[in-house]
């Protein structure tokens, strides 16, 4: 299972070891994230309207230009788009998400989830995990949406998801 959770807004840019987080609880027991750990959040609770953009704004079809997955202190890592794969992702206005990577060679895995703004952060919820969520990095800038931050993605290739930092970069598709 080359993904299992990825996401998506699949979308960033800036290599940063800054993680931002939200937590639905003051118990100081929640997991940023960090690493691909989720938090559990009420997304309903959530807006479609981020600091800098809405979900509306980057509805639609993209494809990914760099799909980067980088496990931290490690030499392991792949761009999935340079070795000849693919990464597509398609948004909803209401913010669901389907984000589908096709390693060269490989089948197709699709992720599907609801994207949101929940804090001002950046927030995925995955259809196979709901009572979890990860905050993630976004722009966008003429047309070129980046995601990146941290998540479970199995780099290597052998069954098991590591922590990764993933940078997506897509253009409209």
């Amino acid at each position: 299972m080359l993904c299992r959770r990825v996401f998506f807004f699949s979308l960033l840019f800036v290599i940063s070891p800054l993680f931002l987080s939200c937590s639905s609880s003051d118990d100081g027991g929640g997991n940023n994230g960090g690493g691909g750990g989720g938090v559990n959040i009420d997304i309903s609770s959530c807006s479609l309207n981020g600091p800098n953009f809405s979900i509306s704004d980057i509805s639609g079809d993209w494809v990914a230009t760099q799909g980067n997955f980088d496990v931290p202190e490690s030499s392991i890592q792949v761009d999935v788009v340079a070795e000849g794969g693919s990464v597509t992702l398609n948004v909803q206005p209401n913010g669901e998400f389907t984000l589908v990577i096709t390693p060269n060679g490989a089948e197709s895995e699709t992720t599907t989830g609801d994207l949101a703004f929940c804090d001002g952060l950046f927030t995925v919820r995955y259809d196979n995990m709901p009572n979890e969520t990860e905050t993630l990095t976004v722009t966008l800038n003429n047309d070129v949406l980046a995601i990146t931050g941290p998540i479970l993605f199995d780099v290597d290739d052998d069954g098991t998801d590591d922590e990764a930092f993933v940078i997506l970069r897509f253009e409209r598709g």
